[in-house]
């Protein structure tokens, strides 16, 4: 997907176009000779793909920058910074000697560049002109056939990304929400001046002016503003972008013309296919499996084994497979024709950002990777990714500990791994330039090219061990170690044959115990660790005891891989004993209770709950050979939930193996406190001085917008708080993952344990605290829930990111916006007495995870104030403060 989809409704869509039906051409930069530049496919599932974006990597060729259109602008997020092919051929050795074996590169053809109704412009590739030729800001076609040619002269391989879905912005309708598919040019609107003037339209794209009988080239339909009407889904514009009719001959016989072309005239091996899903089925059959299309002229060149993956951005639920079902249907099966080879895995990223940068339950990733192997006909050759050009960087929302968690995970299990440009560099802006000159947040001048990062070297020595073992390509998957009740351990093996990998985390803030994990293996069995996070330290090796299996005491936030050797070490049995009185089978606990036991007489024991040792609770022996102690419920999380404990004997690295338990709690029936806040920011009209106006985009709802309260509701169990936002308005037409679309809530936290570390400035939003300190931001929108310290933050940051994430639920028929804080998002507080919540609502830009902006001039994706400094809350509740 590029800037205009499911993420991106801050981002003004370009809407201009051409409506000549002129067959002149301008003068053609691509009119070069076909050169041999074929090689045979590779086996997929051995690569390593690094993804780019052309204008934003690297700039070979200044002379090309500035086309004259008012369209370049390296200062500027919205226009061309100067990246090109020339420039991506330049750094081919720093993109190889990370360990990428594939380039990934966004859309190189000709390109709509400004959209000045919209004030955005097409740099990213994904709003055509002309599929055929090479965008001037790129190069011409010699440059593209260079490209590849070093590309294969390197072993390398070249993914192309394509479009079949839209082209540029040339038609609108004013209107979508007045739109009457029986009168379909109704409201229909031509736009002038969307490109110069020599620079007309090929046929048949040429042919955009709307027919009353819904035939031609285009689907003659406004902006979808229903994301689950199917009908929407494959006829209606995205985001204004003309959608072409794709079951029109004369549409599909240019379509594969042109990605035909690529394959034949450049050598391209690959296509990643954006907005699969949104083009018919039958389509994808006919485009890519006819004997004109696009495969069969890639095995013309001798590419038997041309891959073809798909963009169906689907998440899915914990524990629900709707992402996974919705994507199957792109892939030919249960006996429907073939369409793609495969599919982004989705679901995957969505879970790993869970379970990873949000801290949310490890046994989420645990469902999610089996579901992908039983689910998927080959999960092998699915791409795997943890960001992308059209969501918030990682980075964003995490800390580099659990990056290098995630980076591990993808590299080590089934599926190919993508890495985005700039992740090697630890960059946290979504688009940011990799080049000197080019667009960077951050203001930064040096290119990002430096192969001595810590975090290139980290990824480097990932992809190497990959890529030197086929049982990380090839290996069976089995998941050995999960965590149901939140952050904590995580673990798999791969097996291939005799080779054998187990690789273990820990993704709490806080030591874990990896209690007798049974690898099924022989005692005295030694694995050795191969590659481990760069900030933890983990045992060179481990040795299986009498049983088969290791314990571990893991580090917070580490990871670490290790590989089975045919050594073979010694098994000492311990001499203590740890005895657990009673029988826990199917124990349901809903208040505190007490456990009794034996062990070695005057041993100091911990009792251990869901392996968490920074809060285990000591435990003396008496001299009988007697304990006991208490498992306390008040830091569990609601609901019904399974979790585990263990007597552990630290000395003697010895205990009880971990007993299985389920807690059941439940918010109160009636709130601690009502706040009602109808009124203040329900006409139209918001901020603190009631003065600001809504974005224009008809999206956003003046008469019952999306970021209004009108009632906040607190609920308290233990240590855990609720938060009960009836809002004026909730809408999801988008489909973002926590359910709900053009609000961002900021929810500042005071901590009374934490007093002296709090700060009173609110980061990002050009206001400061109406009472007392913040020691905790949560900050919640459609695509992300993340929850920052207070440490490092200023008012341009949001300082450190700790864990876990609030939980988000949404009621929509009610109009309601649960927001769920786990007691260690609060720092385990023995009590809520004095503890201040802050609530705020401002719109979140979901590509780059920031606040729309403020201006004085009314725009589609920007508030209206009288100063641009104002303060960027709409609607805001009093502070409330919590007792006990």
């Amino acid at each position: 997907m590029n800037n205009i989809k499911f993420l991106t409704l801050s981002i003004a869509l370009a809407l201009t176009g051409c409506h000549s039906d002129s067959k002149a051409i301008e003068k053609d930069n691509n009119a070069v000779a076909p050169v041999d530049n074929q090689v045979a496919s590779p086996d997929w599932q051995d690569q390593v793909i690094y993804f780019l974006m052309i204008d934003r990597f690297n700039d070979g060729n200044s002379q090309n920058n500035d086309q004259g259109q008012n369209e370049y602008d390296p200062t500027s997020d919205k226009k061309f910074s100067g990246g090109d092919l020339q420039g991506v051929t330049d750094q081919l050795s720093y993109i190889q000697d990370l360990g990428a074996t594939s380039i990934w590169i966004t859309p190189p053809v000709a390109n709509q560049w400004w959209d000045s109704e919209q004030n955005y412009g097409g740099y990213h590739g994904y709003w055509a002109r002309d599929f055929q030729k090479v965008d001037k800001h790129f190069g011409d076609l010699e440059d593209y056939q260079a490209l590849s040619r070093e590309i294969h002269s390197r072993n390398m391989f070249l993914i192309q990304d394509i479009v079949t879905n839209h082209v540029g912005n040339f038609f609108t309708y004013d209107n979508p929400y007045n739109y009457d598919a029986s009168n379909p040019c109704t409201g229909f609107r031509l736009i002038d001046s969307a490109l110069a003037a020599n620079q007309p339209l090929p046929y048949p794209l040429n042919q955009n002016q709307c027919k009353d009988d819904g035939t031609g080239s285009y689907h003659w339909t406004p902006s979808i503003t229903d994301h689950k009407n199917p009908i929407q889904e494959k006829t209606w514009q995205l985001s204004d972008l003309d959608d072409l009719n794709t079951s029109d001959p004369e549409v599909r016989k240019y379509l594969k013309e042109s990605y035909r072309k690529w394959i034949k005239d450049v050598g391209v091996d690959a296509y990643r296919v954006d907005t699969a899903k949104f083009v018919e089925h039958d389509f994808w059959n006919d485009f890519f499996h006819s004997e004109d299309g696009v495969l069969s002229q890639a095995k013309e060149t001798g590419r038997d084994n041309f891959l073809t993956f798909g963009e169906v951005f689907e998440a899915s639920t914990p524990y629900k497979t709707e992402g996974e079902e919705k994507m199957l249907t792109y892939i030919g099966e249960n006996g429907s024709p073939a369409q793609l080879t495969s599919v982004l895995n989705f679901p995957l990223q969505t879970t790993m950002t869970r379970v990873f940068a949000s801290g949310q339950p490890t046994d989420y990733l645990r469902f999610r990777l089996e579901r992908m192997m039983e689910m998927f006909p080959n999960p092998y050759i699915m791409p795997n990714f943890i960001d992308n050009h059209d969501m918030p960087r990682f980075l964003s929302q995490a800390s580099p500990e659990d990056m290098q968690q995630a980076l591990i995970t993808m590299m080590t299990v089934p599926g190919i791994p993508v890495i985005y440009q700039g992740t090697e560099q630890a960059i946290v802006n979504s688009r940011d330039s990799m080049f000197n000159g080019g667009y960077r947040t951050d203001g930064q001048l040096a290119d990002s090219f430096d192969s001595d990062n810590k975090m290139y070297r980290f990824i480097q020595s990932l992809a190497q061990l990959r890529t030197e073992n086929k049982v990380l390509t090839r290996g069976e998957l089995k998941v050995i170690a999960s965590d149901k009740a939140g952050a904590g351990i995580f673990s798999f093996t791969r097996r291939l044959n005799d080779d054998e990998v187990f690789v273990v985390m820990n993704t709490s803030s806080s030591p874990m115990l990896l209690n007798q994990l049974d690898l099924e293996q022989d005692a005295g069995t030694v694995f050795e660790r191969k590659i481990q996070s760069n900030w933890q330290a983990a045992p060179e090796t481990l040795t299986t005891d009498n049983h088969g299996e290791v314990s571990l005491e893991l580090a917070p936030k580490s990871a670490v891989i290790y590989f089975k050797t045919a050594k073979s070490g010694n098994v000492e049995t311990p001499k203590a004993t740890v005895e657990l009185n009673g029988d826990w089978k199917e124990s349901v606990i809903t208040r505190n209770t007490e456990i009794t036991g034996t062990a070695t007489p005057n041993a100091m024991l911990k009792l251990v709950v869901d392996g968490n040792l920074a809060v285990a609770k000591d435990i003396a022996v008496d001299a009988s050979g007697d304990w006991k102690t208490t498992i306390s419920i008040r830091h569990f999380a609601i609901g019904e939930q399974q979790h585990r404990f263990a007597i552990y004997y630290p000395e003697a690295k010895t205990g009880t193996k971990d007993i299985a338990f389920t807690s059941d709690l439940s918010w109160a029936d009636t709130p601690e406190k009502i706040i009602d806040d109808a009124g203040d920011a329900q006409d139209g009209s918001g901020g603190p001085y009631g003065s600001y106006s809504l974005p224009t985009d008809p999206s956003f709802n003046k008469d019952k917008n999306q970021l209004s309260i009108e009632k906040a509701e607190v609920y308290t169990v233990g240590s855990n708080v609720r938060l009960k936002m009836t809002m004026d308005n909730v809408t999801n037409s988008w489909l973002p993952p926590n359910g709900f679309d053009h609000v961002g809530f900021s929810v500042f936290l005071g901590l009374p344990d934490e007093s002296e570390k709090g700060l009173t400035t609110l980061p990002k939003l050009n206001a400061e605290m109406p009472s007392g300190t913040w020691n905790r931001n949560a900050v919640i929108f459609g695509w992300q829930s993340s929850i920052y310290s207070s440490t490092g933050a200023d008012s341009q940051t949001w300082g450190e990111t700790v864990s876990p994430a609030p939980v988000v639920t949404v009621d929509k028929a009610n109009r309601a916006i649960y927001l769920d804080f786990a007691s260690d998002a609060l720092g385990r507080p023995n009590s809520l007495n004095g503890i201040s919540i802050y609530v705020t609502t401002w719109d979140i830009d979901g590509l780059s995870a920031v606040y729309r902006p403020l201006d004085t001039q009314k725009g589609p994706w920007n508030f209206t104030g009288n100063d641009k400094s104002e303060p960027k809350i709409w609607d805001a509740l009093p502070v409330i403060t919590l007792s006990e």
